[in-house]
């Protein structure tokens, strides 16, 4: 099994939906500034002897300017070369969407599930994108409850889509091959789904999409400032925790630009 990392760009953000209360109004400074940060957005695939080509989340659409709700693209623009767009990232590994045989969708965040536009009618596509059950239902219902089409992070035109199915994930685990598995890690949504590549030679990674966006959420234990539910994201933050140290796993966090500069990038992988 090969590990590759597709470095699909960068989101620039006030700090606080990553970290809540990151700097904390007092009496002797009510109002402290807002901190302006960078944050990358990738992509993981995987190249598996029994699987085929693997890929775990679908970044942001090249249109994103286009696509996004208005109200969205102040808030977390979006900024890549056009080497860094998915399309081409694959492009430079011999790859088109077509060639892809499964896509996992961490959670349906605009973000995460993008380029699924680019799948509608392949076999990944037609087998069916895996996203949890609790994700697609939740997704689905606060698009549809309200006079909009989006809600938050979640966005009807980037994951309901013609010409593209699902295939849910139910429970708590599954194994895609004794290799690789998926975990279900709610709290930043109700579906949030992360995944773990045993590796023979570079050993374990675990990938927390926005279980944990950053480091510092995990060693601080603290909360990001985009939450569904607190409890089940200390829950799930833990399990992260456990896991990490019995396989003394590397962690790709969601969103931690220091963490993500470690780890090597597409043409290079791990195996």
């Amino acid at each position: 099994m090969k590990v590759f990392v597709l470095d699909n760009g960068k989101l620039d953000l006030d700090l606080a939906w990553l970290l809540l209360n990151p700097h904390t109004g007092t009496v002797d400074n009510p109002n402290p500034p807002a901190e302006w940060v960078t944050i990358p957005t990738y992509t993981v695939l995987i190249e598996h002897p029994t699987l085929g080509w693997v890929l775990y989340d679908a970044t942001c659409h090249p249109e994103w300017d286009r696509r996004w709700p208005e109200a969205l693209r102040p808030v977390f623009p979006y900024r890549a070369t056009d080497n860094q767009l998915l399309p081409a990232q694959l492009d430079q590994l011999g790859l088109r969407m077509r060639d892809i045989d499964i896509v996992v969708i961490s959670h349906l965040h605009v973000d995460h599930c993008g380029c699924l536009d680019f799948f509608r009618g392949t076999k990944a596509g037609s087998r069916g994108i895996i996203v949890h059950e609790d994700e697609l239902s939740h997704a689905l219902k606060v698009t549809h409850v309200g006079p909009l089409d989006f809600a938050g992070a979640y966005a009807k035109v980037e994951f309901e889509l013609p010409n593209l199915n699902y295939d849910l994930m139910m429970g708590s685990h599954l194994e895609l091959a004794p290799d690789l598995h998926l975990y279900h890690w709610p709290g930043h949504t109700p579906g949030l789904i992360g995944m773990v590549a045993h590796t023979q030679h570079s050993g374990t990674f675990i990938f927390t999409s926005d279980a944990i966006y950053l480091e510092r959420n995990l060693k601080e234990w603290r909360l990001s400032g985009i939450v569904y539910d607190s409890v089940a994201y200390f829950r799930s933050m833990y399990a992260i925790k456990q896991l990490s140290r019995k396989y003394e796993a590397t962690l790709g966090y969601g969103h931690d630009l220091e963490a993500f500069t470690r780890l090597k990038k597409a043409p290079e992988y791990y195996e």
